[in-house]
């Protein structure tokens, strides 16, 4: 019987790694470990470390991709992006990405009982995007479709740090122990201080002390986290702004434990507790809203900082004073919430086209994909220096093209596109569009947005997902009506802007700006799941009975020299809830929240907010 199961479960890992099977075309450039000149070995057996120390070191600083085919890399040793040295500020010790083959499939494996590895009460890293100096400026990064496991006989390994500000994220990855008794210190270590902002997206611990720790973060988006067999806790939150939901947590610990500075927006979590004799969540601080909670098996759902506790499912809970300036309840708007589309990944290669840089070749490669059914068009990784990819005409996007990869590149937009006009435009499409994976889009010839021109317009009624795009982006979008808008994971974007008829879903969203408004809904419908905002102008707009829902964030107030005192959010007859933080270095905010309703106007003074925190404001058409 033992036997029969062993082979299922080996049958159904490999189905599993097989069904999910990102390739990509030779030309694409992204760095294949196992050939020359690292020449990894998936075997199981070859000492690997030496050699992915090396990859580390000759591509950090490059926004290059390192690619794990299938198979299990065995290392003995730690492997930092600073090599031995502590990092700092402004080093080359970012850009620099991870991409296996497939979650099950492609797995980094620390050797069972590994040299410095035996003290779980000082952690040593294992896999390190960074470790050193706090910054801001390991902008960025990327982990995508990898397991990473920790040998047994290794109780002080740290799994995996990662480590990103502004944009990145992780996706579909695996970190586990292998350790009969799930010894671990952490899973995924969050732990340098300035982590953030940032996307945690379907990701899976299983073991270690602490599934997932966190330290001093600016602003850390989690969705659909699975936690297992922790030890301490599931998640052991520090002086953090975090957003999440979707949480799953099964074992013999409680399944969150905050700081007094934890800042915590947690919606849609399922608790399965074994044995414990303690809360599921167990609180040092008040700067929490919670929604959704389901636990059994603990003694209580909530422990306060107060030492009370809530008990039961939880519909919405929260203890500092929510906000309304009209009367309405003080509850979240809970609009429909929909998944960002996951368009199938293109694995026959012949359906992938290639821009060639220079002046509009992703338009010839667009026609070209349109005219034999491709899918995927795709930018080569260019070295810096190289030859660059332009836009000097609006763009159109058509026909069976369902994926425009960026390959981390830089896409200049010219400003010979008229005025009014939209860089690039989806119409005539079979099925959804996903914009990906660029490093930015800029003014051509200037480190910045060509913020007077629109640089998306959809005028094919389907929907439209942009992710993974860095500073420097404009999600300043052509307002439409129909169609849907799935933004994830793009920063310094501003002027996103949503008209009457259409739906926009936001995750892990990061304005930016002194003076254009950020974001603005104009009789649309709007959500947000975790938005960092920087820069002293008004956040959200919200007219003409629209529907905005925002869940957690914080405004980052560190810019100095600025003139404008706006409100942070202008709502006029409209139904808007609010989740979110604040925090400044200089300037803060005068009026959070100025509302009009049929005619008469009221504000919010951020002195009345109790405890420098809004758990929720709501406005509501007529007082509903």
């Amino acid at each position: 019987m033992k036997r029969t199961i062993i082979l299922m479960t080996l049958l159904a890992l490999t189905c599993g790694a097989l069904a999910e099977n990102i390739i990509f075309p030779e030309d694409a450039r992204l760095v294949d470990v196992t050939k020359p000149p690292y020449n990894m070995k998936g075997d199981g057996k070859t000492d690997n470390t030496e050699a992915l120390r090396k990859a580390f070191l000759e591509n950090r600083g490059t926004n290059r991709t390192l690619y794990f085919p299938n198979g299990t890399y065995l290392l003995s040793d730690r492997v930092n992006i600073s090599g031995d040295e502590p990092s700092k500020a402004h080093s080359p010790n970012r850009f620099l990405h991870i991409q296996g083959q497939s979650e099950a499939g492609a797995i980094i494996k620390l050797k069972d009982n590994s040299p410095g590895y035996d003290n779980p009460d000082k952690p040593k890293t294992f896999i390190s995007l960074y470790e050193g100096k706090h910054t801001n400026d390991v902008m960025h990064s990327y982990v995508r479709n990898i397991t990473i496991e920790i040998g047994k006989g290794n109780p002080g390994a740290a799994a995996f740090r990662f480590m990103t500000n502004n944009s990145g994220a992780m996706y579909d990855v695996t970190i586990r122990s292998a350790d009969p008794k799930k010894a671990g210190a952490i899973g995924l270590d969050l732990r340098q201080a300035q982590n953030g902002p940032g996307l945690i997206k379907r990701i899976t611990v299983d073991g270690f002390d602490h599934g997932i720790e966190t330290a001093n973060t600016f602003s850390l988006v989690f969705e659909h986290i699975t936690l297992t067999n922790q030890r301490k806790a599931g998640i052991a939150f520090g002086n953090s702004r975090i957003t999440m939901r979707g949480l799953k947590f099964e074992g013999a610990a409680p399944a969150i434990t905050g700081s007094k500075h934890t800042n915590l927006t947690l919606v849609e979590a399922k608790f399965n507790g074994k044995g414990v004799q303690s809360p599921a969540i167990v609180l040092a601080g008040k700067k929490i809203f919670l929604r959704d909670i389901k636990a059994v098996g603990f003694t209580h759902t909530v422990k306060t900082v107060g030492g009370q506790f809530v008990d039961g499912d939880i519909d919405e809970w929260y203890e500092v004073k929510g906000q309304s300036l009209f009367g309405c309840p003080t509850k979240t708007l809970r609009l429909e919430i929909e998944e960002t589309p996951e368009i199938p990944w293109e694995k026959d290669l012949s359906k992938w086209v290639k821009v060639e840089p220079g002046a509009d070749g992703l338009q010839k490669a667009l026609d070209e994909a349109a005219e034999k059914g491709a899918t995927t068009v795709y930018f080569p990784k260019q070295d810096k220096g190289g030859p660059k990819f332009v836009i000097t005409r609006p763009v159109r996007v058509h026909g069976s093209v369902n994926r425009i990869i960026g390959m981390e590149n830089i896409l200049w937009i010219d400003e010979k596109i008229p005025a009014g006009e939209a860089a690039i435009v989806f119409e005539d499409l079979k099925g959804p569009v996903v914009v990906e994976r660029f490093f930015n889009f800029l003014k051509n010839g200037e480190w910045k947005g060509l913020y007077d021109r629109y640089l998306y317009e959809n005028k094919s009624g389907q929907a439209i997902i942009v992710r993974n795009v860095s500073q420097g982006a404009c999600m300043h979008k052509k307002p439409n009506p129909g169609g849907k808008w799935f933004i994830e994971d793009v920063a310094g974007a501003k002027q996103l802007r949503v008209g009457k008829g259409e739906k926009c879903w936001a995750r892990q969203y990061n304005p930016e700006s002194p003076d254009l408004v950020m974001s603005e809904c104009h009789g649309g419908q709007l959500w947000i799941l975790g938005m960092k905002t920087e820069g002293r102008s008004t956040h959200i707009i919200a007219t003409d009975g629209a529907k905005v829902e925002l869940l957690g964030g914080v405004s980052y107030q560190s810019w100095k020299k600025q003139p404008l005192d706006p409100p942070a959010f202008i709502i006029e007859d409209s139904d808007v809830s609010l989740t979110f933080g604040f925090y400044h270095y200089s300037l803060p905010f005068t009026t959070i929240v100025k509302e009009t309703r049929e005619g008469k106007t009221k504000t919010l003074p951020r002195q009345e907010l109790d405890n420098y925190h809004m758990p929720v404001y709501r406005a509501c058409k007529g007082g509903k």
